[in-house]
């Protein structure tokens, strides 16, 4: 009982002592509870001397070496499942030679993001500027060109008869003639060729571009078969002179090489605006 009130509350006790006073059915007088509060605070002040000692001149408990303690329940005779198991970890460092560490590579920088950024900026105008120029020369410089724009060949399968209907050379866009000797004439507009021979007429027409027909059936000033505009009726002979309408020109004509197998390479690139001296433009085959 000594102990348990020397380690309790100095509150705590006061407490208690009121309680009891008052299960006694009396109040604690002032002398009481000051005689009591006194002796409270001096066993209080005796117990807090006595813990100071004790701490300073109690040495500090040495701890145990965690590898070589046993856990509880280890041994010879401990169950298996209770045996601590004992590891041993070897540390190793590993000294490079001078010599060796001469030859090691150096490291390679890393490349920063502001770095990454700059290149791949100017290699993308790089790429740009390039596929630009390459764009540029293929439009002006083009290669391989075939059809329009280009030598069409034209095999003598597919020349026409002296004095016989046009042929149309869809590829090149020209219709090809093969004018009889004194035919290409039209009256005042023009003079029929003597020796007659080949002419390739572009089909657009002078007026406005559209594209002229050949009309084998068409008869005009008391002749069958001419080139007649759809659009506004401008109408040509079979050497591409014009005896009517809106058109300002006769029809134009491109150059005519005759190969020696007897075909004909024709220069849709070249193309001459007509006039009234198309039938005399005629080559010989």
């Amino acid at each position: 009982m000594a102990d348990e009130e020397k380690t309790v509350d100095p509150r705590v006790a006061a407490a208690r002592a009121k309680a009891e006073a008052a299960r006694q059915g009396r109040a604690e007088t002032p002398e009481e509870r000051e005689r009591r509060l006194a002796e409270l605070k001096k066993q209080a002040a005796a117990k807090k001397a006595a813990t100071g000692r004790a701490a300073a001149g109690a040495p500090a408990p040495a701890a145990a070496p965690a590898a070589q303690a046993p856990l509880q329940g280890s041994g010879p005779g401990a169950p298996a499942w209770k045996a601590a198991p004992q590891t041993t970890v070897q540390i190793t460092s590993t000294r490079i030679p001078p010599s060796e560490a001469a030859e090691a590579p150096a490291a390679t920088p890393e490349l920063s993001r502001r770095s990454f950024l700059r290149v791949g900026f100017w290699s993308g105008m790089g790429l740009a500027a390039a596929a630009g120029a390459v764009t540029f020369l293929r439009f002006f410089w083009p290669t391989k060109v075939t059809g329009f724009g280009s030598v069409v060949r034209v095999s003598p399968d597919r020349i026409p008869e002296p004095g016989g209907e046009p042929v149309r050379i869809s590829e090149g866009k020209f219709w090809l003639v093969n004018l009889a000797p004194g035919e290409g004439g039209a009256g005042g507009f023009a003079q029929a060729s003597e020796t007659g021979g080949l002419l390739a007429l572009y089909w657009k027409c002078p007026h406005l571009g559209c594209t002229v027909p050949w009309r084998g059936g068409f008869e005009f000033e008391g002749q069958r078969g001419w080139f007649r505009c759809p659009c506004h009726g401008s109408t040509y002979n079979k050497a591409g002179v014009r005896v009517y309408g809106p058109a300002p020109r006769p029809m134009d004509t491109m150059a005519i090489t005759v190969n020696d197998d007897g075909s004909l390479s024709v220069d849709t690139g070249e193309i001459t605006p007509g006039d009234a001296d198309n039938p005399q433009r005629a080559v010989s085959l």
